[in-house]
Parts: C-alpha cells; sequence; structure tokens
C-alpha cells in the first residue's frame, strides 16, 4: 500500500479564497477613492469633471487591457502576471499618498486598470478548474471577499478621511496593500492557467478578436451581455453620486457621523454584502437556473431604483443601502450566467473577454455621466432614467431566453 498523496492547495476552494483575500487588500485604495473623492474634490483643488476622469480612467485603459490580458494567458503564466498585478495595484494606491496632482493621479489610475484586467481573468482561471457544478458558488466566494475588501476600504478609509484628511487615509490602505503582495508566494495555481478549454482561440491574434466573437455568439448571449453591461453602467452611476445624493437628501450629521462615514457604510453595504450575498446568488443561481435568478433580482433593483430616487432624511439611507445590497447579488447573477454560457460558446476565452470589455465600457461612463453634469434636481432623473434601461435590457433577454431555452439555465 502506498503512502497517500498529500493534498494540494488546488484540490479544494483554497486557491480561490486566497487569491481573492490577496485581490481584496489591494483594492481598498481604489474602493475609498470612490467616496473621498467627490468630497474632497474642493480641498485637494479638483474640479468634479476631473474626479470623473479620475474614477473613470481605470476602467477606459480595460476596454484595451482585458483583450491583451486574456490572450496573454495562453504565453505567461498566470502567476507571473497576478505577481506583477499585485505590484502595480499596491503602486497605484501609494501614489495618491501625497498631493502629487491630477496628470500623476490620472496615471495611478491607468495603472491599477492594468492591474484589475489581471484579477478578474485570475478569478475565472481558479473557478474553471474546479468543479463544474461549484462554478456559481466558487465564483461567489471570490468576489464576496473581494468586495469585503471594498467595503472595508470605504469603511476604515472613511474614518481616516474624517479624523485625519485624505492623505493619511491613502497611507493607512497603502499599508494594507502590502499585507495583499506579502500574501502571493501562498498561493497556488493549477497546472495550467488557460481559462478556457478551446485550444483553438488561442490561435487568435491581439487586436479586434475580442469584438468579432459578437457575431458568433447566440442571440440570447448577446442580449445577456448587454444586461450586464446595463447593470454595470446602472450600478457606477449610483457609486460614483453615492456621497453627493446623500449629501443632498441628508440634513445635518445623523446619528452623529459626518459625511465621510455614511458614504462609506452606503457604499460598504455594496461591497461587503457580496461576502453573503454572492455566494447566496451563485448557490441560488445552481439550484433554479440561472435565468430564473437573474430575472428575480432585477425585478426588485428596478423597484429599489424608483423608491430611492424619491427618498429622503433616514429613508435614503436605508433604501439607499437596500439598493446597494440588490445590485451585489444582480451583477453575480449575471456574472454567473455569462460564465455559464461562455463556456458553451465556441471561442469561450474571448467571450469573457469581450464581456470584461463591455463591463468597462458601462462603468467607464457611470461616473461621466453621474458627476460631469451633477446637480440635486438631476437625481431622481438618473435613477427613473436606470430603472427604465434595466426593465427594457431584463424584458430583451427574458423574451429570446424564453424562446431559445424555455426551462434552460442560460
Amino acid at each position: 500500500m502506498t503512502a497517500r498523496e498529500p493534498r494540494r492547495l488546488t484540490d479544494g476552494a483554497t486557491p480561490v479564497i486566497l487569491g481573492a483575500v490577496v485581490v481584496g487588500l489591494l483594492i481598498m485604495g481604489d474602493s475609498f477613492l470612490y467616496s473621498a473623492l467627490p468630497l474632497s474634490a474642493a480641498s485637494l483643488q479638483l474640479s468634479l469633471f476631473q474626479v470623473s476622469l479620475l474614477l473613470s480612467a481605470n476602467r477606459w485603459i480595460r476596454l484595451v487591457s482585458n483583450s491583451v490580458v486574456a490572450r496573454l494567458q495562453t504565453r505567461v503564466p498566470m502567476r507571473t502576471l497576478f505577481w506583477g498585478a499585485s505590484c502595480l495595484g499596491l503602486l497605484s494606491t501609494a501614489v495618491f499618498i501625497r498631493p502629487y496632482g491630477f496628470v500623476l493621479w490620472l496615471i495611478g489610475r491607468l495603472i491599477w486598470g492594468l492591474a484589475w484586467s489581471v484579477f478578474r481573468q485570475s478569478a475565472y482561471v481558479l473557478v474553471w478548474h474546479r468543479r463544474a457544478s461549484t462554478h456559481g458558488t466558487s465564483l461567489g466566494l471570490w468576489w464576496g471577499l473581494v468586495r469585503m475588501g471594498s467595503g472595508l476600504g470605504v469603511l476604515i478609509g472613511g474614518w481616516l478621511l474624517d479624523a485625519f484628511g485624505f492623505g493619511q487615509g491613502m497611507l493607512g490602505l497603502t499599508g494594507l496593500a502590502v499585507v495583499g503582495l506579502a500574501l502571493n508566494p501562498f498561493l497556488s495555481w493549477p497546472e495550467s492557467t488557460a481559462s478556457q478549454p478551446n485550444a483553438a482561440s488561442r490561435k487568435q491574434p491581439f487586436g479586434w478578436a475580442t469584438w468579432k466573437s459578437a457575431k458568433s455568439i447566440s442571440p440570447v448571449l448577446r442580449w445577456l451581455l448587454s444586461l450586464a453591461a446595463g447593470i454595470r453602467l446602472c450600478l457606477t452611476l449610483t457609486v460614483a453620486i453615492t456621497s453627493l445624493y446623500l449629501q443632498s437628501r441628508l440634513e445635518g450629521n445623523p446619528g452623529g457621523m459626518e459625511l465621510g462615514v455614511w458614504a462609506g457604510i452606503v457604499l460598504a453595504t455594496h461591497w461587503m454584502s457580496q461576502i453573503g450575498a454572492s455566494v447566496i446568488t451563485g448557490a441560488l443561481s445552481d439550484r433554479l437556473g440561472r435565468m430564473r435568478t437573474v430575472l428575480m433580482l432585477a425585478g426588485l433593483t428596478v423597484g429599489a431604483l424608483a423608491v430611492t430616487a424619491l427618498a429622503r432624511g433616514y429613508l435614503a439611507l436605508v433604501v439607499s443601502m437596500g439598493l446597494m445590497l440588490l445590485f451585489s447579488g444582480l451583477r453575480i447573477a449575471v456574472e454567473v450566467a455569462v460564465s455559464d454560457a461562455s463556456r458553451q460558446a465556441e471561442e469561450s476565452l474571448t467571450v469573457m473577454g469581450l464581456y470584461a470589455t463591455l463591463d468597462d465600457f458601462a462603468s467607464a461612463l457611470g461616473p461621466i455621466l453621474g458627476l460631469t453634469w451633477f446637480r440635486p434636481a438631476a437625481i431622481e432623473p438618473l435613477f427613473f432614467g436606470s430603472a427604465l434601461t434595466l426593465m427594457f435590457l431584463v424584458w430583451g433577454y427574458a423574451r429570446r431566453a424564453g424562446r431559445e431555452t424555455p426551462m434552460a439555465r442560460p
């Protein structure tokens, strides 16, 4: 009888958990900027338009970098890519410690965008190397832990912002990013790090391959990708104006807390809730089906957007936190559906690259649409417009999915 082979890290969920913890520590500075920059714009000598560019620059660069990273995965070990992205992520946070000015800060945001392209593809690499029946739960676990980092980032950063100022807040979050970088040696990667099983896509060139794939995918998958982009647009617009929304709807310091802390709490509800909401949504998606889960959460989110548009006072706090919670579940439900459907496509890696590119394009538009011409009177149109957009995209997806796969899990 031979001795039992020692259990490897890749045998269970450990790589998913540890990888998500690394990214969660590195993303804290990025997430903090979404609550801090709109509130600190005047003291940092930035216009709201410059703030919108800083908050969206990391998404614009990913319109190019997502496709490049998808192709690099077939040439460079994912371990190497992840190490490089971790170093870039640390640098992108550290640059905000001192007031270097708009140009250098913009470069820092572009650097974070490059790193995030690798981090997102890393999730699919680690999840796809687990059993297919656990993909929904594993992806939910990944994003839940990552967004736990986002939530802690805005909470810790919000407290540091009110107590010590913007620079000290970024200094504290940079220290946590160093811890994330230090965890890299303990992360074990699968022997093969190609994130999809079809070798044919590795023959595709860089560049337009991602966009060309849109012609060959099924109509229901195209609607699903459009819905994912629409959700991302509505979410990032909401996140971008959250601080200013609360500033216009709250009077004084409710509960004795400053506005920076309240904005951090609301945004943390979205990001930190993903540790629970994402895992639950992923499990529901595995049990109830992809389409049913998406439709259920989309309907609730549309209703919450309408209520948030009209809420004031303490009600504005409660419903905005509820809206963030629903966005958490809806995003992971759609991502699980896209990930599952893309594995059945001929060019699964390229389809996921298209998903990531559309997602980043929508998220880049959100801060610009929300902040560039912001005024309190625009709050209701922005929220009601978001609700109508989601209603249309959900209707189109459900109609097409019902035709092609009547009781399926598209």
